[in-house]
């Protein structure tokens, strides 16, 4: 259960702080395939239109996780509500909730059961999400498969740029340091994958790439069952398995966690060197 904990903080910490590392990653460039007959902004707003209507979503979750030579597979439930808030509890054998993540527009608060502790810190406490515009708006896009512009609370669509072959089209932007790119459906205009990439001058950069599966009917739209996360930083790879079912669009929960006075907030820096002494 120890060892499950550190895990469970490490993904969000890898995931959403990533800091500076070596890789040799690089986003797709379809330039060679260019298509001269494609449209970008009609393009652009089936992508649009593609998300879901509903305010809410929530699912029972599968939750998988492989870091270095650890593996954990863990049940739970996944609860979103649109512009306000995005819960992952971790509940092995339907027992007991081991931790909770929980995204809000103000914060983001990791919570280990096992252990009593928590982290607790806004977007702007990390200095590589503040200088680079990610917030609350950017993740919430990444769960609810839909674009994203960093810094805004809605992407402005003619910032982006595309490039297009018979099957898939390659919608891109870049921010300071950042690259953003998205793999979506020539037909259908579906996000069937996200990357981010960090670069900075010399060899320090990191990367990940949200890959979405699985999709089927909800909400008179279609959404993927299966996303899988992989990420790259600081010299570790993390893959994350979130195998999504029973969704539903009710709400109905809790918006907000209330921590006990019995758990012991920690430094978002003290877990993180922990975990790369793992």
């Amino acid at each position: 259960m120890k060892r499950l904990s550190q895990i469970i903080v490490g993904i969000v910490m890898m995931a959403f702080v990533m800091v500076a590392c070596k890789s040799h990653h690089t986003l797709t460039d379809n330039t060679q395939m260019t298509d001269a007959t494609f449209e970008q902004r009609p393009f652009l707003q089936m992508v649009k239109a593609n998300g879901l209507k509903s305010v809410y979503l929530t699912s029972k979750l599968k939750f998988s996780a492989t870091l270095g030579d650890q593996n954990i597979s863990v049940g739970g439930s996944l609860k979103m509500k649109r512009d306000d808030v995005i819960r992952i509890q971790l509940v092995p054998y339907g027992i007991m909730e081991v931790g909770r993540l929980e995204f809000t527009k103000d914060y983001v608060l990791i919570v280990d059961r096992i252990n009593k502790q928590y982290v607790k810190a806004s977007y702007d406490d990390v200095d590589f999400l503040k200088s680079n515009g990610i917030n609350f708006y950017s993740l919430q896009a990444l769960f609810w498969n839909e674009l994203f512009q960093p810094g805004k609370q809605r992407p402005v669509l003619d910032d982006f740029t595309t490039t297009a072959n018979n099957l898939q089209v390659n919608v891109r932007m870049d921010k300071n340091s950042m690259q953003y790119a998205w793999d979506a459906n020539r037909q259908d205009g579906r996000i069937t994958a996200t990357h981010v990439k960090h670069v900075s001058q010399g060899a320090a950069d990191a990367q990940m790439d949200w890959n979405y599966q699985s999709f089927k009917p909800l909400d008179k739209q279609s959404f993927p069952n299966n996303m899988e996360v992989k990420v790259k930083a600081k010299g570790k790879s993390l893959t994350v398995g979130l195998e999504l079912n029973a969704i539903n669009t009710d709400g109905g929960f809790e918006l907000r966690t209330n921590i006990s006075n019995k758990f012991k907030k920690v430094d978002a820096d003290e877990i993180f060197r922990k975990l790369m002494s793992l």
